[in-house]
């Protein structure tokens, strides 16, 4: 059990969002962490604390400053936000062309409007080829933004009308995660259940829809065919 409120936890998210992803301003988005914080980017490595954020968030965003976001759905449970987000990049020869991809994000609260914890977990074949393809069309640090866009189809349906219990979520998810494999998060918001968990060589994403039978109506995974860090590299 949280003890933090969820308004207070959605009050902080809220100024997550506005700072980052909104309001492209990085050096004040760091902030929004500790000073211990823990940022796993599973493509790109491992950042401890609101500086080591920084210093890393602020460099990678210059590459692409055109890029923006949107958030296709959010759940918060107790100290946790589990959310799905696409990360844009506008059409640099003018027309309407999307390049866009998305990616799996947990957060974890710390208190006093702070985050303790980031996690990002996606297929990064997706996320190449649309930078790639981004940067043949024409795209370049001059590119101009566009904040409007928004992704050209959901990845995920809509939600089932009734939600399981508790023990039969939990069922579904244990059917669904490989044996042997480590659930280090699941994040469990009425007829949805987002999952990391990691296997000997990878981590892995899982994004299931249950209904009030326990079937499971919708599936998702995704996974880092490779990490560019290795196990020496995680403090904690």
């Amino acid at each position: 059990m949280s003890t933090y409120t969820h308004d207070e936890v959605e009050r902080a998210f809220h100024e997550f969002l506005r700072r980052g992803a909104y309001g492209h301003d990085w050096v004040g988005w760091s902030n929004v962490f500790t000073d211990d914080a823990l940022y796993t980017e599973h493509c790109l490595g491992q950042f401890i604390g609101s500086t080591g954020i920084r210093d890393w968030i602020v460099a990678q965003m210059a590459v692409v400053p055109a890029m923006s976001f949107s958030i296709e759905w959010y759940d918060i449970v107790d100290d946790k936000v589990s959310l799905w987000i696409w990360n844009h990049l506008p059409d640099p020869r003018g027309g309407g062309e999307q390049f866009e991809f998305p990616n799996y994000t947990l957060l974890t609260y710390a208190g006093g409007g702070k985050w303790r914890k980031e996690e990002d977990v996606y297929d990064p074949t997706t996320s190449e080829s649309t930078v790639v393809s981004w940067f043949k069309a024409g795209g370049n640090q001059k590119t101009p933004d566009d904040r409007s866009l928004r992704p050209k189809a959901f990845s995920h349906p809509p939600l089932p009308l009734t939600s399981p219990t508790s023990a039969i979520m939990q069922a579904a998810v244990s059917s669904n995660v490989p044996n042997g494999a480590q659930v280090r998060e699941c994040v469990v918001s009425g007829a949805r259940a987002a999952v990391i968990y990691d296997t000997d060589e990878r981590t892995h994403g899982l994004i299931l829809h249950v209904d009030g039978n326990g079937a499971v109506v919708f599936k998702d995974e995704f996974t880092n065919p490779r990490e560019n860090f290795g196990k020496k590299d995680v403090l904690r």
